[in-house]
């Protein structure tokens, strides 16, 4: 939707792509529920999700609706167009193989977490979460690795943007008590995520950086609060830290 920094858009492309993100939330959709969630008129939904249909964006089974693969084939164009970050994929396996949990390399994009790579090993437990989610930065492992390193300047924008949302009673949603944690963070080279989004779940991340010392992902394991006791994550940052060595070395290389 239009908001104090858009200064023109075409009202029905963010009509589309409302819908879009509706569909993401309850598919499968019929028209009437798409209605509901939107509050427009049926007839106006109806020709948004049509023409949605016609151009293989969305596919119609029965009345009902849902995203099309040519998502799938979008994102994988794009991830590709991440050169510096490709190789993070094979660390990703490798994570998950060596550790039996749940591995996962993430970036930065318009003050958000997005999850570029994910693999779960023989161990794994915790949500299922989708190549290509989108999550505040400040309330996970992955996230709070990238926040931490970012310009000052860059990191009092997304807090402004998209504010410090809670998830759990162990979210960080002040900013004085997030920037001690992202200092933290920036000393000791690692973060963790202590049931911070979702109860249950913890989570240990580390910074990657190019030759030019930019963060540009973070790599990650999340799992069980059971299971992910100090002891625990001591063993698995090693794992972590020599990804990211071997990450690091191969991104110089190549740059």
């Amino acid at each position: 939707m239009t908001n104090a920094h858009t200064q023109k858009t075409v009202s029905a492309v963010e009509t589309s792509f409302e819908i879009l993100d509706i569909l993401a939330k309850i598919e499968p959709a019929g028209v009437s529920e798409i209605t509901e969630e939107i509050q427009m008129s049926t007839s106006t939904v109806f020709s948004h999700v049509s023409t949605l249909v016609q151009e293989g964006y969305v596919i119609k089974n029965d009345t009902k609706y849902v995203r099309s693969l040519r998502f799938l084939e979008a994102a994988g164009t794009v991830r590709q167009r991440c050169e510096a970050t490709q190789h993070l994929r094979e660390h990703v396996i490798e994570l998950a193989s060596e550790t039996g949990e749940i591995a996962g390399a993430a970036t930065e994009e318009r003050g958000q977490r997005v999850i570029l790579y994910r693999s779960a090993g023989e161990m794994a437990a915790g949500d299922k979460l989708p190549i290509g989610a989108h999550s505040n930065l400040h309330w996970t492992s992955l996230g709070k690795a990238l926040l931490a390193h970012l310009p000052p300047e860059r990191r009092s924008e997304i807090v402004a943007q998209h504010g410090l949302p809670r998830g759990t009673g162990n979210t960080f949603t002040e900013r004085d008590a997030l920037g001690e944690e992202l200092e933290r963070i920036r000393q000791q080279g690692y973060a963790v995520d202590d049931e911070e989004h979702l109860s249950g779940v913890r989570g240990i991340a580390v910074p990657i950086f190019d030759s030019q010392e930019n963060v540009i992902a973070s790599l990650g394991l999340t799992g069980p609060r059971s299971r992910f006791d100090p002891s625990h994550l001591t063993s698995l940052l090693r794992h972590l830290e020599r990804a990211k060595n071997e990450s690091e070395v191969r991104i110089q290389y190549y740059a």
